[in-house]
Formats: C-alpha cells, structure tokens, sequence
C-alpha cells in the first residue's frame, strides 16, 4: 500500500510534539524551584522585567519561520504556565469577560491566569488596594480619543505602581447569530464602537435601530439572544457566545489602538529599556511648566507623552501625566527627577516598567487565524 505523502512529515511531527513536551516538564520543574525561592525571598511571582527580558531574547534569536508575534503569543502561554505553578495569579480587570480589557490583560497574562472581572474602574483600582488581587490592568489612552480621564484620576489618587504596559489594536467585527447582514434588524454596540464604526454602518446597515451596551461584550451577549440582532464586538467575544462573524474590521481608522498599563504594589528593577510614568503640578506663573520640561530634556530624556488633566482636589488646578524613557533608577532619570521636584509644587513617580512597542500591537484576529482559533 502506497504511503501517503503527509505521513512521514506527521510522524516527526509527533515525535518532535513529545521531545517538546518533555522539555517544557523540565522547564516547568525549575520553573517550581524558582517559584519557592521567591516565596522564601518574599518576591512577586509576576516579574514583567524578567518575562521581558525571555521574550526580548528568544525574539532576538529566531530564524523562522516563526514570526516574532507568533514566539511572542507562544512563550505569552507557557511564562502564564509558569506562573500557575508557582502561584495562581489574581488579576483585576474591567468586565466582563471578552472585553477589550480582558483581552488586553490575556495579552500580558495568558489565559490560565484567574481573572476578576470588575464593573468599574474604581473597583479594579480598589480590588488592588484592598489586596484582593496581585495584580491589575486598565485602559490608560487611545490612538484616536487620547487619554482615560478616571484612569489618571484614579492614578493620582490611590497608592498603586505602574509595573507594566501593552498596546492593544482594536478592532471591531459584526457578528451575529443571524446567516448574512440582510437577515440583521437590529445591533448591539457600544457606544464608542458605534462611532468607531459609523461609515460603515451608514453605507452598510443604514436605518438599522443601534442599542447602546455598557461593553463590547455585553452587545455580543445580547446578540446571543437575539436571532435578528448583529453586535459590534472583537473576535473572541463573537467566538464565546457562538455568534457568527459576518464582517471583519469594520472600523472607520485602521489601526486604531488603546494602551493599557498593568498595576501593582511593588515596584520593578531596571531592564535597560524601561519607561517610568509621573504626574506633576506646577505654580501659577509664566513659564513653570517650561523649567519642568526643561528639567528632561537637560539630561537628554525623551518624554513619550505629556497630557493635562483638571485637579479633582483642588478646583481650577491641572494634574500633568507625563511618560519619559529610562527607569526612576537610572542615575540620569534620577537627577532629571530630584531637579524636576523643586520645580514643582506636587510630583508622583507612578512607577518605571519594561516599554512596549506602540507600533507592534497584539492583534487577536490575526491570532486567531493563526493558530485556528
């Protein structure tokens, strides 16, 4: 009997799937020597500087014909792996489930982590605070409607680190439990989705009554229910309530992205390529904010972001949220610092973490296709 032609290349497969297997096991039974160390030593079991620092080398070490995201997305799962065995990692976020943010946090976390899904913003920030969770993510700015104005509240007012950041693309499809767009009647969305996604609505479904959802996720969900309704929503929510997608990136500006920053209790050692994160206030007088800035760029620090956002304590009074590159360590970052304080009337280091590529955001729909889902 003739072999078929895909016989041989599955049967290495599988023996190259075993040899992985065991050494992932071997892996693993450092990994629970590391994770009893660190219990000894008292450390946190999420270090986004040393996961940084696997990721940034084997990355630096691939021939292919893996792509980078694809080394990235695997080694995302088996560090989340790692993890688990060490201890079970409680993470905050804003629900529920199969939001953006939770995407965003599966990004950083992978999937076995344990999620708490969290109504608003102030319980995620208050769940961390309350130490109920080791670790929590929330939206911090948008490529297209700037920053979260109760994230950099919430930033000033509780005693929380910024210890990590990813960037997320957003992207919305329409999906439905309904066969094709001429059986939709009616859509699901959230409002900032439905904005997102106007021009194609407007050429697409035209006089289709839209239902604002508090998330994407809930829209799928309602969707779920509704034979005759579509929701706009990512990817996985579509698969986790078994809709169907029937049109993919409909948003109006590709490439549209949000930022999320990942919060602690403690802080991070230097990686060589950090960002530290403050918020400042200056005295009411011509060119304070300028002897601020002018404090960076006399040490020669790139500043990644500057954003003004009114004093809640104090009426008619502005906050600045700033991001400079290098670590609150570096002696320069340092210096730039202690001169920057006595140029201001209140400054807050909110933490130094690894730096995140804005330009290279995780995409879930290409991962989607491909690993099948």
């Amino acid at each position: 009997m003739k072999e078929h032609p895909l016989s041989r290349y599955r049967q290495a497969i599988d023996e190259l799937d075993l040899r992985l297997l065991d050494l992932l096991n071997q892996r693993m039974r450092l990994v629970q020597e590391v994770g009893r160390i660190k219990a000894q030593l008292g450390l946190n079991t999420f270090d986004p500087g040393r996961e940084e620092a696997v990721c940034k080398r084997l990355v630096e070490n691939n021939a292919g014909p893996l792509s980078d995201a694809s080394v990235r997305a695997i080694y995302r799962e088996i560090l989340a792996a790692s993890r688990t065995l060490q201890q079970p990692l409680k993470v905050a976020f804003l629900g529920p489930h199969w939001t953006y943010s939770h995407l965003a946090a599966i990004s950083v976390f992978g999937h076995t982590a344990h999620y708490t899904p969290q109504a608003t913003l102030l319980d995620v920030f208050d769940t961390l605070c309350k130490n109920l969770a080791h670790v929590a993510l929330v939206p911090i700015e948008n490529s297209l409607e700037g920053g979260i104005g109760q994230t950099m509240d919430l930033l000033y007012e509780r005693p929380v680190r910024v210890v990590g950041e990813c960037y997320l693309e957003v992207a919305h499809c329409l999906c439905s439990k309904a066969p094709d767009l001429q059986a939709v009647r009616k859509i699901y969305a959230h409002p900032h989705a439905v904005g997102q996604c106007r021009r194609w609505l407007s050429e697409n479904l035209r006089g289709l009554e839209i239902f604002e959802c508090a998330s994407t996720a809930r829209a799928a969900q309602s969707a779920a229910m509704d034979a005759q309704a579509a929701a706009i929503c990512n990817t996985k929510a579509a698969e986790n309530h078994g809709l169907y997608i029937l049109a993919e990136r409909i948003e109006d500006h590709p490439g549209n992205t949000t930022r999320f920053i990942v919060l602690g209790l403690k802080d991070n050692a230097p990686t060589g390529d950090d960002k530290t994160s403050l918020l400042f206030a200056v005295a009411d007088k011509p060119g304070a904010l300028y002897k601020v800035l002018e404090s960076f760029t006399q040490y020669g620090l790139n500043m990644t972001r500057i954003e003004s956002r009114p004093n809640r304590v104090h009426p008619w009074q502005y906050l600045f949220f700033a991001d400079i590159a290098g670590h609150e360590q570096d002696e320069t970052v340092r210096a730039a610092l202690n001169e920057a304080s006595e140029r201001t009337t209140f400054l807050k280091v909110l933490g130094s973490y690894p730096r995140a590529n804005p330009m290279s955001p995780i995409r879930f729909d290409v991962e989607r296709a491909r690993f099948g889902g």
